[in-house]
């Protein structure tokens, strides 16, 4: 009795040590493809990285700068209620920023005072003497406007009328027409850079230029 008594413990051994080798390894192939969450993430092939960057490199809106600009108005031509654009010569030029006349029209402008605050805030944009040349890239224009000759479309016979043409731009400053303009014109008035007289004076000096 005690050989047959023997002979099964060695063999209910056997078969208990073969089944905990058979759980033991199954559970060691499962951690190995699953990991240790419930649905075997750890299962999905890694994706092999190389040495090209397959990323798009992401792109910022351009800066913009500031500088001058205009857009032409259609003139009413005819009798009432009709309308038609007028030639570009007869077109009345205002820039894109809204706004009306500011204080400075009101006042009595000394040009050579308007040469020095123009030397000093207009010409690294719009040259020496506002010659104008200065590339603007993303504007219909690709320049930055010139001042001296300035565009016929904003002078006058009659001061006042050309100084507030001039004044609507300093004052509430312009986006010029194009996909994606570099330069933009600084409102000097709206945003408080220049006061009231110092524009005055540049208007003054701007006309001078173009008498």
């Amino acid at each position: 009795m005690a050989n047959v008594d023997d002979l099964r413990k060695i063999t209910y051994g056997v078969l208990i040590g073969f089944v905990l080798m058979l759980a033991i390894w199954i559970g060691y192939l499962t951690l190995q493809g699953c990991g240790l969450g419930a649905d075997c993430a750890g299962a999905v092939p890694t994706s092999v990285r190389t040495s090209i960057p397959t990323l798009i490199p992401a792109t910022q809106p351009a800066l913009v700068r500031s500088l001058g600009a205009a857009t032409a108005i259609p003139v009413s031509v005819g009798g009432e209620g009709t309308e038609a654009t007028a030639a570009p010569t007869e077109s009345v030029v205002r820039p894109t920023n809204p706004g009306g006349p500011g204080p400075a029209i009101d006042l009595s402008g000394d040009a050579a005072a308007g040469k020095l605050v123009f030397e000093l805030n207009c010409q690294i944009c719009h040259s020496v003497a506002g010659r104008g040349g200065n590339p603007n890239p993303g504007s219909t224009e690709a320049t930055i406007p010139a001042l001296n000759p300035i565009d016929p479309r904003l002078k006058s016979a009659a001061y006042r009328e050309f100084a507030t043409n001039l004044d609507l731009f300093i004052e509430h400053g312009s986006v010029p027409p194009g996909p994606n303009p570099t330069f933009s014109m600084l409102a000097w008035g709206d945003d408080s850079l220049l006061a009231p007289q110092q524009i005055a004076d540049v208007i003054a000096y701007i006309i001078q230029l173009n008498p």
